[in-house]
């Protein structure tokens, strides 16, 4: 009986309830799955704002090269500013998407001359092709500097008899640690001879090579010049040819151009697509053609055509127009890492407006980085942010403060940033040169004096800190407009990341 009543007692009882499930949180995610819905973020400035919401963010990008890898292969490097010719006015893409007026004013008078100092710009050509310049009030000692590489030319006072130096900064690899490069080229007007000289920031010292007395082009002072990755190149307009410096070899080449693009340099553009190969684009009744740099079966380099893009059926859906309207590229501006930068307008319609568009050459995407309702008819530079190094692991410590759980509040923006290599090494040139060699009187000459150099130094220093206060500003203020990140707090940051966070994990989900 009293089994029966303690079995009749015990069916009578609940069930046990289930144990209490612990809720998944934001931070219980591994840092696979975290870069999986980072790679789906809009642009880089997302993803630097999210990496700096806390320590395990940041370090799922920085221990991650492969995903840095990818992430820069899916989305174009952003569009800051575009500095307009020559005087390097500011079209600031962010603005159309905030009210905030610091955004629209981020870049102004940068070319603002400070009565102290000894350098003021050049009146007749301010701004050109990037490059900034600059006359001494008491020598008229004429020099060209490109905040962007950076680079620095030093004009003789006597072109047909004195000497050229250019000093051009050559990009790290950041993600092997690799040094960062100076490399300096002296030639005379008409390129019949030529040295090249490295500066390495590990060895912190000059290598010089031994002067080159072949005869390398027929050019003059107006020779353009870029940096692409492992070259140095200079455009002859006369020639239809380029002029490449390896930079791994340090040896010269000449690359003549297609037969169907001589005569129309103002119409390509020199860059590198996803695999770092060197590549032209250019621009030719309404087709985009992308040829590359290969060597044959004996090892004879030349410009093979690659692709083709039809331009007036790749943006008919972004400009809305008929596809029988005659679209023309208005500014073919830069080609980086397999992604062209480039405006198009419609040439019948005066009243056109210009769309400024970035275009995949791998996948044929086109992104709308902003559009104006009037046609500039002045060239534009474009003023792209590279990947900022404070994202990438340095076994020597982190430039960036990561205390406790979140990011320092200087995050990723403030980030203090060594002296450019560029000044150490034009503050070591001269030494370099002293050393009995006669051979090297003319680069010693045609040098900047020791007070002419100081000064120099200093006016370029407040071009780049002016430009580096306008960047910082667009993207704190130009990301999300209606909050200062230096106002937000924690909890700021948090509510930000969350809502790019969810867009993101949403399109992770639905694929």
């Amino acid at each position: 009986t009293r089994i029966l009543h303690f079995t009749a007692m015990a069916s009578q009882q609940p069930p046990p309830s289930p144990p209490l499930s612990v809720p998944t949180t934001i931070g219980a995610l591994t840092d696979d799955l975290l870069r999986e819905v980072f790679l789906r973020l809009p642009d880089l400035p997302s993803l630097v704002c999210a990496a700096f919401t806390c320590r395990p963010f940041l370090h799922a990008v920085r221990s991650s090269p492969p995903f840095r890898r990818r992430f820069r292969a899916l989305h174009a490097p952003p569009l800051l500013a575009l500095f307009r010719e020559p005087d390097m006015s500011a079209i600031v893409p962010a603005a159309s998407r905030s009210s905030d007026p610091a955004i629209a004013g981020a870049f102004a008078d940068l070319l603002r001359d400070d009565d102290a100092s000894e350098w003021r710009t050049y009146s007749q050509i301010p701004y050109s092709d990037g490059f900034v310049q600059f006359v001494n009030r008491s020598t008229e000692l004429v020099v060209s500097y490109n905040p962007h590489m950076p680079s620095l030319a030093i004009f003789p006072k006597k072109p047909h008899d004195e000497p050229y130096l250019e000093f051009h900064t050559l990009p790290p690899d950041q993600e092997h640690q690799s040094p960062s490069r100076v490399v300096c080229v002296r030639h005379d007007c008409s390129w019949a001879c030529a040295r090249v000289a490295v500066f390495s920031s590990h060895a912190m010292k000059w290598q010089i090579f031994p002067e080159s007395r072949k005869p390398l082009l027929q050019g003059d002072m107006h020779t353009i010049c870029t940096v692409v990755d492992r070259f140095v190149c200079w455009l002859d307009p006369g020639e239809d040819c380029i002029l490449a410096l390896n930079t791994a070899t340090f040896q010269f080449c000449r690359m003549d151009l297609p037969a169907s693009l001589r005569g129309s340099y103002s119409r390509f553009k020199i860059g590198q697509i996803k695999d770092g190969r060197l590549c032209m684009v250019n621009v030719q009744e309404c087709t985009l053609s992308v040829w590359l740099w290969t060597p044959d079966n004996l090892g004879v380099g030349r410009f093979v055509l690659h692709k083709m893009f039809p331009l007036h059926t790749i943006v008919k859906e972004i400009t809305k127009r008929p596809v029988e309207d005659n679209v023309d590229v208005g500014d073919l501006m830069e080609v980086i890492s397999g992604f062209v930068y480039l405006s198009v307008v419609y040439s019948r319609d005066r009243q056109s407006s210009e769309w400024f568009l970035s275009f995949c050459l791998e996948t044929a995407e086109v992104n709308l980085l902003f559009k104006e309702t009037r046609r500039s008819y002045c060239p534009v530079d474009p003023y792209i942010m590279v990947w900022p190094p404070s994202l990438i692991h340095n076994k020597e410590g982190s430039e960036t403060e990561v205390t406790g759980d979140s990011a320092g509040a200087d995050g990723p923006v403030h980030t203090k940033e060594a002296s450019p290599v560029l000044f150490t090494a034009l503050q070591s040139f001269k030494e370099a040169l002293i050393d009995g060699d006669g051979t090297k009187i003319a680069e010693m000459e045609a040098f900047l004096l020791d007070a002419e150099l100081g000064s120099l130094l200093n006016r370029i220093t407040t071009l780049d800190v002016a430009l580096a206060a306008g960047r910082d500003r667009v993207l704190r203020i130009g990301a999300r407009p209606d909050i200062c990140r230096e106002e937000m707090g924690r909890e700021g940051w948090w509510q930000m990341f969350k809502e790019v966070l969810w867009r993101a994990s949403s399109r992770l989900f639905a694929s």
